[in-house]
């Protein structure tokens, strides 16, 4: 249950939404507890979006390195699927005291990021697994956040009251170009170690999950 304080924070939020929308869909706003000059630049900061072209690596933002009580807006990037997306690998941990490893989610995310096939590492010195979806089509996504325990307020970031804290955390992950261009013998060798690759998964996601052939 929401005290008072949270209660007003949370309507004043929901008034400051609405009014965006209004903003954003050309309407005018006569009188508002907000300034519409600062409303304008939130608007210009949240709808900022820029593709990212050329990379050979990247890495997608973590909540850590983004600079706390920063007044200063920061960059993030994000991994949009698409079916006619440019082929890259993308490369992601998991601490497995936190959360296992379902094979049948990891193939349904494979599938929404156009991915061929999946790899999974278990890594012996930690309880982490190391999955690389192989080949994953999309765009990478070019965007602005204020860093932990921050809010936008126009165009720069300010602190947050107690029931506006972030609660999501972004994940580390990394994303390589894929290589596009092969001769007939590497492609030969890529698609032996692919069926390798497949049996390898196959048989650590059984012993992982507890089952029997």
């Amino acid at each position: 249950m929401m005290n008072l304080r949270e209660w007003k924070i949370k309507t004043e939020e929901s008034i400051k939404d609405s009014i965006k929308d209004t903003i954003r869909n050309g309407g005018t706003v006569n009188e508002s507890l907000f300034s519409i000059e600062d409303l304008e630049q939130e608007i210009i900061v949240e709808d900022f979006e820029e593709i990212v072209e050329d990379f050979e690596e990247i890495s997608f933002i973590d909540e850590n390195d983004l600079e706390f009580k920063c007044p200063d807006l920061q960059e993030t990037v994000e991994f949009i699927p698409s079916e006619y997306g440019n082929e890259m690998d993308i490369e992601a941990e998991i601490n497995l005291d936190e959360a296992s490893v379902h094979i049948e989610s990891l193939r349904k995310i494979a599938d929404l990021m156009f991915a061929e096939d999946y790899e999974i590492e278990f890594m012996d010195e930690a309880a982490r697994a190391k999955i690389v979806f192989k080949r994953a089509k999309g765009e990478i996504s070019k965007k602005k956040k204020c860093g932990p325990g921050m809010k936008l307020s126009g165009n720069r970031c300010i602190p947050q009251a107690g029931a506006q804290k972030a609660k999501e955390k972004v994940k580390g992950i990394k994303l390589k170009r894929a290589k596009k261009a092969m001769g007939s013998g590497k492609k030969k060798k890529a698609a032996i170690k692919a069926k390798i690759t497949k049996k390898r998964v196959s048989g650590r996601a059984r012993n992982f999950s507890n089952t029997e052939n």
